[in-house]
């Protein structure tokens, strides 16, 4: 009896081994898709990352070249003030010249004409 009773906690045992070895087996392929969907999600994600990095790395660039043709627009609006600048005191010291010129042709007239009112004086005097 005691035998048959040992013999019964022993199959006992091997059949308990088994489905441990069964569950051990199941779980250890569960690890394994597991670890492969894991593996899989990361890539994607890394995938997704980088042509999110790229998509961020062309806007950027983006953004710079509108700024640069932006700061290029207004440093030629500011060279155009300038020159509009320039433009004006040339016009200004052109005028400023001929009226110099004009006074100096008036002042060189006034003496010529008081020159003669002396002559005609003078002639008439004798």
């Amino acid at each position: 009896a005691l035998a048959a009773s040992q013999q019964a906690h022993i199959q006992e045992l091997v059949q308990l081994n088994r489905t441990l070895e069964q569950t051990n087996k199941r779980l250890q392929q569960d690890i394994a898709r597991e670890q492969a969907r894991t593996k899989e999600a990361i890539q994607q994600i890394q995938l997704k990352w980088q042509t999110e990095r790229k998509e961020w790395h062309q806007g950027c660039e983006s953004v710079q070249a509108c700024h640069r043709i932006v700061h290029l627009r207004t440093v030629l609006d500011l060279e155009r003030e300038r020159s509009q600048v320039l433009e004006e005191r040339d016009l200004a010291r052109r005028e400023k010249s001929a009226r110099l010129q004009r006074d100096y042709r008036l002042t060189l007239f006034q003496a010529k004409e008081a020159e003669l009112e002396d002559e005609i004086l003078r002639l008439q005097d004798e």
